[in-house]
């Protein structure tokens, strides 16, 4: 965990950094009539889930076979390249690729990281699981400030030289509008940053982000031993119920959130084109609240919850995703994603270690993988759907309410089998 805890943290930052900064790499390229189009982060973000259908599965199977360091070393190995492919400003219609690719590194990063995290003895489930979600919190805190400090250090460095400190702190803090707008030259120390981390990541996991042996004495299987593993998640109705309910429809809020946020955020005035007008502001509430959230998952995880309870939390993101949508004004928006992202962390958790909970401990990463999987469906078929049915700029508020709805049912068929048969039986 000494590993494991640092390298979430840095792997998130990585995330957080391209997520603040990116819809406005977009914006700047789009004004300097690069071609990019105005949708172009709700199609990246449809692309970037795709893979999703079947590399949480692939590495589900990887790490069985291999084990989850060597996996989780390869998935950043894979994400190097991206960064220093976005520097170079590729033609928009290279963009799909470029996600499709961050998709599949990040399936095989997140299946082999939260498998491995779920490798203690079960007295520290709750723990691990806690720090692992928390981890995530604080990286992201990181990510938009130092996203922002790069992006305008320039005019920052500039401000503190001529030791004009009130303004500085003021437009440091999105308080005053920054009077400079960042170019696409500008965004190239972000990218060559974020390479960096990677590698770094890559190293850390890939030394000592394992104790050798095999854990809890499990059978080191072969290709044919993990098939067969697969073929037992197959039959196991349990899984089905949980898979189809929490991951399948439970989930979209999540995909909503990714796909729509900004555009949510550029109505109602958080971002001006290449602009930060507060969207940093959001960014950081998003990532403070997974703190909380990582620490109430922790609480929850070394217990046998009910499966009405887990019905119940995520059933409760759903509500706050419809908040989001109908959101009229800042405050309002503020609020709903506070209350959201705290609740994320309940969904991921449901949809990983929840699940490995109910299985047997030698299914644990298939059992995350396949349920990952599904997960990738539901959004894959939602995102591409959203993106053909909504102009994200003018109908931002659609896709939430309809993810919402979505989700609703299925917390309500979970919540119905459970009361018919408890999952603790």
């Amino acid at each position: 965990m000494s590993i494991v805890v640092p390298v979430a943290i840095l792997s998130f930052f990585y995330a957080a950094v391209l997520e603040y900064s990116l819809p406005l790499y977009f914006n700047s390229l789009s004004v300097a009539d690069h071609g990019y189009p105005a949708n172009l982060w709700s199609q990246l973000s449809k692309y970037q889930i795709a893979p999703w259908i079947v590399m949480p599965i692939v590495a589900g199977l990887l790490a069985r076979r291999y084990g989850e360091r060597l996996v989780w070393t390869a998935s950043f190995l894979g994400q190097f390249f991206i960064p220093l492919l976005l520097a170079f400003a590729p033609e928009a219609s290279l963009i799909p690729f470029i996600a499709l690719w961050q998709g599949v590194t990040g399936a095989l990063m997140w299946t082999a990281g939260i498998s491995l995290v779920q490798m203690v003895a079960p007295a520290k489930k709750g723990l691990a699981n806690g720090l692992m979600l928390s981890g995530m919190g604080v990286g992201s805190i990181f990510g938009p400030i130092v996203g922002r400090l790069l992006l305008y250090r320039h005019e920052i460095l500039a401000l503190a030289w001529e030791g004009n400190w009130p303004v500085w702190a003021a437009r440091l803090a999105s308080f005053a509008p920054m009077t400079t707008s960042p170019q696409g030259t500008e965004f190239h120390a972000i990218f060559s940053f974020l390479a960096a981390s990677t590698l770094l990541c890559g190293l850390l996991v890939g030394l000592w982000g394992q104790h050798h042996g095999r854990f809890d004495k499990e059978p080191h299987p072969d290709w044919r031993g993990t098939l067969h593993d697969l073929g037992r998640l197959a039959g196991n109705h349990r899984f089905w119920l949980l898979a189809l309910t929490i991951c399948l429809l439970g989930g979209l809020p999540l995909q909503a959130s990714n796909q729509f946020l900004p555009y949510r955020a550029e109505e109602l005035g958080l971002t001006n084109g290449a602009q930060d007008t507060g969207w940093i502001w959001l960014q950081l509430l998003r990532a403070l609240m997974w703190l909380p959230g990582g620490v109430a998952v922790g609480y929850l995880a070394d217990r046998r919850v009910k499966g009405v309870a887990a019905a119940a939390l995520v059933a409760a993101a759903a509500l706050a995703a419809l908040a989001i949508g109908l959101s009229e004004n800042v405050r309002q928006l503020f609020i709903s994603v506070a209350v959201f992202e705290f609740l994320r962390q309940f969904v991921r958790w449901s949809n990983t270690g929840y699940i490995a909970e109910q299985m047997p401990g030698d299914l644990r990463a298939t059992a995350i993988g396949s349920a990952l999987a599904v997960a990738g469906l539901g959004n894959t078929l939602f995102g591409w759907f959203a993106a053909f049915e909504w102009d994200p700029v003018t109908q931002s508020t659609l896709p939430f309410l309809m993810a919402a709805l979505l989700s609703g049912i299925g917390c309500l068929g979970l919540f119905l089998s459970d009361r018919l048969r408890s999952l603790r039986q």
